[in-house]
């Protein structure tokens, strides 16, 4: 299903959302947990041979920027002209958006040599006024823009819209096609400026909330543009954008930590997802007990309503009718003796306050096993891949209230971990394709081995953390291999081939 603009995102599941990290024209925000279709895994097709010209860097060396000169950057706030675009987008008609997005997958997936060129120009004329207006922000480097979801209930978050996401994803399209124009008539220096406003694009967007929502719509940009630049690279006279893509601040670009720590904080308490302040120490008694679960699952049926699938309707219907809460009772009696502050005084409660009980336990355990494991670096994931898959998986089988909400709420933590990384590897990979040109350029063939690069170094795999595994099969003819991300497993190795001039 496309969604073109005017149609907004709406923060689902409190951000606490997967989405693809490829750009599309409109993304379904889910629970790994409650999605309804697993996805299915799909034939990997041949990859296609990338053909590299030798080139050598540019002089000066930062000829060519993908991000602003420091010079030119100015402390001011960058979604004030981010959102002003947007409103100059709103007003092109209905059928030139449509007209453009339509075609727009297509014309990516051909060879920038074969583009409609002229055909292309025409789909994005009608938005030239708002890429200018993007363009004036394109220094203004503050990323602050408040909008107070910290202060809000958990019912104001679900509802929040957040059209500017869906915005910036076909601003993003916009300056990916007209990059690939400029390429395609040699026009290198405004494809660079169009590819380094969409850089301040994905970063703007990523921070302009810290929900994993905005991280991961903002690096599926930043992917886009990768991607245009590999198809860039590929003809005879791209210039060499080694420096360029060096000088990207990637570790910004796909910072996930502190979108994870927010996502966490909307799992805190079980009473404060329900507008209700926290639990107090002492007992509150049955009656305030009830109260309190009737609100816990009117939150649940918001989240699942959602979703929207027949195995959550079940759950409303047991829910709805207390049959689900009574079968807690006696599991949520068991889970308090595991409870420093309760086990002694679990036979005082009531049934409903020790369901009630066992659900801010239990949905806070999970909650700080989850954030406590998600600080280890990622050099350490694979040490203890198993204990932390382990400490992290929210069960099917959670007894309570507190534990179903955190199996809605609480992303995939491969997905909110894996896409900067996936991407991040994107971005080395190009620039030791660049630094193969290089390489060329001075000595007319492919190197033997990508160690000691000359005049430039390789770069590493950020998944690895070893290099890319190079095998040259002829001077002209090599491979180059990156490892399995958690997202992107296909293609794994890349054909090229050396278009030497004579």
């Amino acid at each position: 299903m496309n969604v073109y603009p005017g149609k907004p995102v709406v923060i689902l599941c409190c951000f606490a959302a997967v989405v693809s990290i490829q750009v599309s024209h409109g993304q379904v925000m889910l629970s790994p947990t409650v999605e309804p279709n697993a996805s299915v895994a799909q034939p990997a097709k041949p990859s296609t041979p990338l053909v590299l010209h030798a080139r050598q860097q540019s002089d000066p060396p930062l000829r060519y920027r993908l991000w602003p000169a420091p010079e030119r950057r100015r402390p001011r706030g960058a979604m004030v002209a981010v959102n002003r675009s947007m409103l100059l987008v709103a007003q092109v008609s209905a059928k030139q958006k449509r007209d453009f997005l339509d075609r727009y997958d297509a014309w990516t997936d051909m060879p920038i040599d074969e583009l409609p060129i002229e055909e292309a120009k025409a789909s994005y004329l009608p938005f030239e006024t708002a890429i200018g207006v993007l363009r004036t922000g394109e220094n203004w480097m503050d990323l602050k823009y408040d909008l107070g979801l910290e202060d809000m209930s958990f019912s104001e978050k679900l509802g929040t819209l957040l059209p500017e996401l869906q915005e910036s994803r076909d601003l993003a399209r916009l300056l990916c096609m007209r990059a690939r124009v400029a390429a395609a008539e040699q026009r290198w220096a405004d494809a660079v400026d169009d590819l380094r406003l969409g850089f301040r694009l994905s970063e703007i967007t990523a921070h302009s909330t810290n929900t994993l929502l905005s991280r991961l719509i903002g690096i599926a940009i930043s992917e886009s543009l990768l991607e245009t630049i590999e198809s860039m690279i590929q003809q005879p006279d791209c210039p060499n954008l080694y420096w360029a893509l060096a000088g990207l601040p990637v570790d910004r670009l796909f910072e996930m930590r502190d979108a994870i720590e927010y996502e966490s904080t909307v799992a805190y308490h079980a009473g404060i997802l329900a507008g209700l302040d926290e639990l107090p120490d002492e007992i509150i008694g049955e009656a305030r007990a009830l109260i309190r679960l009737k609100e816990l699952s009117d939150v649940i049926a918001t989240m699942y309503d959602s979703v929207n699938s027949s195995a959550e309707t079940t759950l409303l219907r047991q829910l709805s009718t207390g049959v689900l809460i009574t079968m807690m009772v006696q599991p949520s009696r068991q889970l308090l003796l595991e409870n420093d502050d309760w086990k002694e005084r679990v036979d005082e409660l009531s049934d409903a306050e020790a369901v009630l009980r066992a659900s801010d336990f239990e949905l806070s355990r999970i909650r700080e096993r989850w954030l406590a494991w998600s600080l280890l670096p990622n050099e350490l994931w694979d040490v203890s891949k198993a204990e932390r898959d382990a400490a992290m998986k929210v069960s099917t089988d959670t007894v309570t209230l507190g534990g179903q909400m955190a199996r809605v709420m609480l992303p995939s933590f491969q997905t909110a971990t894996s896409s900067g990384l996936d991407v991040k590897q994107q971005h080395h990979r190009l620039l030791t394709l660049e630094a193969l040109r290089m390489h060329a350029a001075e000595t007319g063939a492919l190197p033997e081995a990508i160690d000691n690069l000359t005049p430039v170094p390789a770069w590493s795999d950020p998944i690895s953390r070893k290099s890319f595994v190079y095998l040259r099969q002829t001077p002209t003819e090599a491979t180059l291999s990156r490892a399995a991300g958690r997202r992107d497993k296909k293609n794994l190795t890349l054909t090229i081939k050396l278009q030497v001039t004579k």
